[in-house]
């Protein structure tokens, strides 16, 4: 019994410190330290089970791509390519096409507050086409969070990879044909209704097309490498060297852009993440939890479900519902097919998407000044009509895979 009501602290423990805004990889070894000591694991077995954690390769992995992802974001931005891919963009495009094409573009740059980069930059074509301060958040919410189910560089992405053992793109091939449609439903209920009158017509600027190529050049360089085989983390480097080039940053100001763009705290998450998977294995404790889910009643897919959506929701972290759900999952399930995957990280996706904790759409709200209660009057809805896609999607591939 002690076991059991371990397993409910640590899980409680490491989401109530998450909410707090303690990193949620101090929270998570927090967690996995009530776990191994609910279940009896001495000081020196609690030590082991970190030392193998460290040694594993897939943590060691995993380490080293969540710590370039950002090193390559800060160089993009410091080199001024980020500023060049928004000029580029907004000389090739015009109201409509922009308002949902910035979002999409700095959702792909894993920085924090990534948000408020993009509030800013459909602020003029907004005005312009009228949209009122609700209406101008849920585009910049809704349109950056492609990004979570088919963006390579996703590190939500990445860690659903290692913990799962699929690869990174059977990950992204699964969610394609479901974020096209939460894509287009955005666009449906968003942008589709803009009347753009008076608008003098605007053609291409040929010099656009090679500002965003140019702007994006590292994103595709390190995706080509890496589906060409080269280790991802191989991939980064190369594609943070061409930063350096691209933008003749002498040898000097490279190291200090380096130094900038590392952010200790996400290779720290990520270890606390491996460290709570490698104690939940450790200690079997849902050997013992069964009997107790078993008396429930409830299938424990249903049960996973629940945990999603309440992670979710009350840390607006997928990382963190990721480290806590998808072992659990793993050792209740025995084995996890892509179908219960898609279920599952959708889930933990929309939760997050809707949660008041959300930062991207706090963030947002306060930029336009915009009522958050009108804001979730068009999000909410169409959150929950798009999981329900998803859940239709995944269900089916459920009932055709083998």
């Amino acid at each position: 019994m002690l076991r059991v009501l371990g397993v409910v602290l640590a899980l409680v423990v490491a989401v109530a410190l998450v909410v707090k805004r303690v990193n949620y990889g101090l929270a998570l070894i927090i967690g996995a330290l009530i776990l191994g000591v609910a279940s009896g694991l001495s000081p020196h077995q609690l030590l082991g089970v970190l030392s193998v954690t460290l040694r594993d390769r897939v943590t060691i992995d995993l380490v080293l791509i969540t710590s370039l992802i950002p090193i390559l974001a800060s160089c993009m931005k410091e080199t001024g390519m980020i500023d060049g891919l928004i000029k580029g963009v907004k000389r090739a495009l015009m109201g409509r096409g922009v308002l949902a094409m910035m979002p999409a573009l700095m959702g792909a740059l894993p920085m924090p507050g990534g948000a408020l980069l993009s509030a800013p930059l459909i602020d003029e074509e907004s005005e312009t086409l009228g949209l009122s301060k609700e209406e101008r958040s849920f585009v910049n919410v809704w349109f950056r969070h492609w990004n979570f189910f088919v963006y390579p560089l996703s590190s939500s992405l990445i860690l659903l990879a290692g913990l799962t053992g699929f690869s990174l793109y059977t990950l992204i091939l699964m969610n394609i044909l479901p974020v096209v449609l939460y894509l287009t439903l955005g666009y449906l209920v968003s942008i589709r209704g803009i009347e753009e009158k008076n608008r003098p017509e605007k053609h291409g600027d040929p010099k656009a097309l090679t500002h965003i190529l140019l702007g994006v050049s590292p994103i595709l360089l390190t995706v080509v490498l890496n589906l060409a085989g080269v280790h991802m983390a191989a991939a980064l480097l190369m594609g943070i060297a061409s930063t350096f080039l691209i933008g003749k940053v002498a040898p000097r100001k490279a190291l200090k852009l380096l130094v900038r763009g590392f952010d200790w705290r996400i290779p720290f998450a990520i270890i606390g993440v491996m460290y709570f998977r490698g104690m939940i294995e450790h200690t079997d404790v849902f050997s013992e939890v069964y009997p107790y889910l078993s008396a429930v009643g409830l299938p424990i897919l249903l049960l996973l479900l629940v945990m999603d959506w309440v992670i979710g929701f009350a840390t607006a972290m997928p990382s963190a519902g990721i480290a806590m759900v998808f072992p659990i999952a793993l050792v209740s399930l025995g084995s996890l097919n892509l179908a219960v995957v898609g279920i599952l990280y959708s889930t933990l996706i929309f939760a997050y998407l809707i949660s008041p904790m959300h930062l991207c759409l706090i963030l947002t709200v306060e930029y336009y000044k915009a009522r958050l209660h009108s804001v979730y009057k068009k999000l909410i809805p169409t959150a929950l009509a798009s999981y329900l896609i998803f859940l239709a999607f995944f269900t089916l591939m459920g009932c055709l895979l083998p």
